[in-house]
């Protein structure tokens, strides 16, 4: 019983996809030898390995290391916050955004002294930051590795497509730091920061893991090299693989037959069928809301049963991980870290605005005009 309310604690969402996978069990028991075959393996392995390598970054304290350096250069507020939703945006295209979320926002807790009260604000932009940041690479976050698969694109090709919308969220974002933070100073720290040795082995080894592996991926070959990965992280660094999220795992396994199967229920089916998604513009409609009410994870898996527009589909469930919390685990993951139930409603303030703005703005200048 212990294990099962810490397991709803740390893993509602997970809770929430299990309990519904146990109901849709019972209602369509003749599906349950199928489950296999609902799941997109090839994006479940391309997952564990840029897990792995990922936290491997993580571990080596390399990025946490650099941060301090150069915010002991930062001066005034303003300045920080563009230097620390910039790092956020950059490190989510490579490290995947909730990684980049358990870098960055244990490096601003630590100011929280520093900031005061505006430090609450900065983690709820480092949330937004990650979101719109990780939406460039088939990497950055799990959604666009599975409709990565789908597009059947290369990696270039990916990032060229995806730069546009990029440039307009971070465009805006960097707009709403400048109008919500002020240029204030900010008061020298009263004692220096806790050195944290960076293990240079590891961050070796993960940066050629990581060159291997996107390599690995991209020519299809990801089957012979995940072995390695684990084999060599095991002998030398088995902390690591006991610090991946494997829970992030099952969870993406549990979204594909989940999802699948609401897909083939007659009234979902039939509600989606009734909408017109020959146009580019409905798909993404349809992706951006779906994903306000069930993430965009689970959303772009949900709304390729429908449509194979890649392009809309991935425009929607990037800009929809911004606005609700549930857009996006990546949200829940910062706002779970900072001990403060007013961030919840002060998360939503901005992020909600931001969605609106940025969701009407990418709809006109690329589904309109």
């Amino acid at each position: 019983m212990s294990l099962l309310k810490r397991l709803i604690h740390r893993e509602p969402f997970l809770t929430l996809l299990l309990i519904l996978l146990g109901i849709l069990a019972v209602l369509h028991p003749a599906e349950i030898k199928s489950y296999p075959s609902f799941v997109d393996w090839q994006t479940i392995l391309a997952l564990t390995g840029l897990l792995i390598i990922t936290t491997g970054f993580r571990e080596s304290g390399y990025f946490f290391s650099l941060s301090e350096k150069v915010l002991r250069k930062a001066s005034r507020e303003r300045r920080l916050t563009v230097f620390l939703v910039l790092l956020s945006a950059i490190l989510s295209t490579f490290l995947t955004n909730d990684i980049s979320l358990f870098l960055v926002i244990p490096l601003t807790i630590s100011m929280k002294e520093r900031i005061g009260k505006n430090f609450t604000r900065m983690i709820i932009f480092e949330a937004i930051a990650v979101n719109a940041g990780s939406a460039l690479t088939p990497i950055g976050n799990p959604q666009n590795l599975f409709l990565w698969h789908q597009w059947n694109i290369s990696f270039v090709a990916f990032m060229l497509r995806m730069l546009p919308l990029v440039v307009v969220l971070l465009g805006l974002l960097l707009l709403f730091v400048w109008t919500s933070f002020p240029s204030r100073e900010i008061s020298p720290r009263r004692e220096p920061p806790e050195e944290k040795p960076v293990q240079r082995s590891l961050l070796s080894l993960s940066v050629v893991m990581l060159i291997i592996y996107l390599v690995a991926l991209e020519t299809h070959q990801a089957q012979w090299v995940l072995p390695v990965i684990l084999i060599l992280y095991l002998i030398f660094f088995w902390n690591v693989l006991f610090r991946t999220d494997w829970l992030l795992l099952l969870t993406f396994i549990i979204i594909f037959i989940d999802f699948h199967l609401l897909s083939t229920l007659p009234v979902i089916s039939r509600s989606v069928g009734a909408l017109d998604l020959n146009t580019s513009g409905n798909v993404y409609l349809l992706s951006a809301t779906v994903s306000q009410v069930i993430s965009n994870v689970p959303a772009s898996v949900f709304v390729s049963k429908f449509s194979h527009d890649w392009f809309a589909i991935t425009y929607g469930v990037n800009v929809a991980g911004n606005g609700l919390v549930i857009g996006s685990l990546a949200n829940i993951i910062a706002l779970r870290m900072v001990q403060e139930r007013k961030i919840w409603l002060t998360f939503h303030k901005y992020s909600l605005l931001y969605f609106l703005l940025s969701g009407t703005i990418i709809y006109v200048l690329f589904f309109v005009l």
